[in-house]
């Protein structure tokens, strides 16, 4: 596509998010122009992201808990926190609750759903918070902590350094081992352990067993930004058909995600039945990420495209199920069917704090085979690495606001290769939703990967460039 096309596609995008009027015959905008009353929410820091999140700097929480079992939501604040929580034994009570920014005293009635609660200091300065209906006494269950993202502590991926074959019999031989998953194309193993302990067990003896062994604890991905409900802004119509190319060959964009609900049917035209790398679905009222995602990259793919249809083509994979955690296994796992089933650009709007040597070298693996993978910065509004974004083999896309600079919650630094607005909205049962962070960027802009390089024979190599070349990072002028 011309490179003239491509900077009218990003004055269209800037005029959007400045509610300014439409050049003549523009490029079809993915975001909408906000009306007076909500055009404060383009700019706003993004939706909290599904779970709890504790600031300990500031010791302040911010939560978004879609109706979760109270024993879930206390050992995430176990694990947040490091407080020893105890619960009453029998209380089984659904919390849902959405709030950013609170002192303990505010945030804990909520997050508690109004039960009774006493929150001490033990003698070794550790915090303790008891849980119950009548009296402190009666909170005798403890709760296990959970930290969300992070080590999944009792689950092992192996694999060969040098792709020489691993004796299963070395495997099935790890006390109280069970092998739940295999990836052939990167010849990894998933080994599922009975503790923790059992499983750094077999660290010690797998290390000892074989230098040609990598083994390393698979990790949790939380789900991404959740939606927020807002009224009097709407997303403009899409300016862009499906077609097919008269050889049959296309295009395909692999969306390892959440699975998409059905989209109106001018978007549902774009995607091809999503493929289960784990089973299961959201059944939330609200848009799943996987939704909001396939939106977003079907509005950067009609902005990028210079003619009014395109053959280009999205494949989602389900890599969460209705878990509201993917992990580093199952992403990769669909990293690897993608390239197989032939998708040439794969977007990652997801990712962690956490190093994944193996997520990398899956990475590395199929860009080495051609591949464009993009990924997401992250929303935590440091220069701190964030994965798989952070891995050299990927493009990495942080988010920008109105002005074309960085938002305030927009990860920066070394990795970060791009900066694309950060902001959709999403139609569902007559209910507009806003959704931001630099999941919706990176999204973006894999549909506009897909635009500059409809015809599959494309190398995608000049097209990063491009997308480089076109959405620069430009940083917050100082004081």
């Amino acid at each position: 596509m011309p490179s003239r096309l491509l900077q009218r596609t990003c004055l269209w995008v800037g005029l959007a998010f400045l509610g300014q009027t439409e050049p003549a015959t523009p490029p079809a905008s993915p975001f909408p122009t906000p009306s007076s009353n909500t055009a404060a929410i383009a700019s706003a820091t993004p939706a909290i992201r599904k779970g709890l999140r504790w600031n300990a700097a500031t010791d302040r929480y911010a939560a978004s808990i879609p109706g979760w079992p109270i024993q879930r939501v206390l050992a995430r604040l176990s694990g947040q926190t490091g407080w020893r929580v105890w619960i009453e034994d029998g209380i089984e009570t659904q919390i849902r609750a959405q709030f950013r920014n609170l002192p303990a005293r505010e945030a804990l009635p909520r997050i508690l759903g109004g039960l009774n609660y006493s929150l001490t200091t033990s003698s070794t300065g550790r915090r303790e918070l008891k849980v119950f209906a009548t009296q402190a006494r009666s909170s005798t269950l403890e709760i296990v902590a959970d930290e969300g993202e992070g080590v999944i502590a009792n689950e092992l991926i192996v694999r060969s350094k040098s792709g020489s074959p691993i004796d299963l019999k070395l495997l099935a031989g790890l006390n109280g081992a069970s092998l739940v998953g295999t990836n052939g194309v990167a010849g990894a193993y998933q080994i599922r352990f009975d503790s923790e302990k059992l499983a750094e067990e077999a660290k010690q003896k797998l290390a000892n067993e074989s230098e040609d062994l990598a083994v390393e604890n698979n990790q949790r991905l939380d789900a991404p930004d959740a939606p927020v409900a807002v009224s009097g802004i709407t997303a403009p119509p899409l300016r862009l058909t499906a077609t097919v190319r008269p050889d049959g060959n296309r295009r395909v964009i692999a969306l390892i995600d959440s699975a998409p609900q059905p989209l109106p049917p001018a978007f549902q035209s774009f995607l091809l039945p999503t493929v289960d790398v784990v089973s299961g679905a959201s059944t939330s009222s609200s848009p799943s990420h996987g939704t909001s995602m396939a939106e977003a990259m079907v509005r950067g793919l009609s902005a990028g495209s210079p003619e009014t249809s395109t053959s280009t083509r999205i494949q989602p994979y389900n890599v969460y199920g209705a878990n509201e955690s993917a992990s580093t296994w199952d992403v990769a796992r669909g990293i690897t069917q993608a390239a197989q089933d032939g998708s040439t650009i794969i977007n990652l709007s997801l990712g962690s704090t956490q190093d994944s040597p193996y997520l990398r070298d899956v990475i590395q693996q199929v860009t080495g085979q051609g591949a464009l993978v993009i990924a997401a910065a992250g929303n935590n509004g440091t220069a701190d690495p964030f994965y798989p974004a952070a891995y050299d083999a990927t493009l990495a896309v942080t988010a920008t606001g109105r002005s074309g600079q960085l938002t305030p919650y927009a990860n920066r630094g070394g990795f970060v290769d791009l900066g694309v607005p950060g902001s959709t909205v999403v139609q569902m049962d007559g209910q507009s939703w806003v959704v931001q962070g630099t999941s919706v960027s990176a999204a973006y802009a894999s549909g506009m990967a897909g635009a500059l390089a409809q015809n599959p024979q494309t190398s995608l190599a000049p097209v990063r460039s491009k997308l480089i070349e076109t959405f620069p990072i430009q940083q917050a002028k100082g004081p």
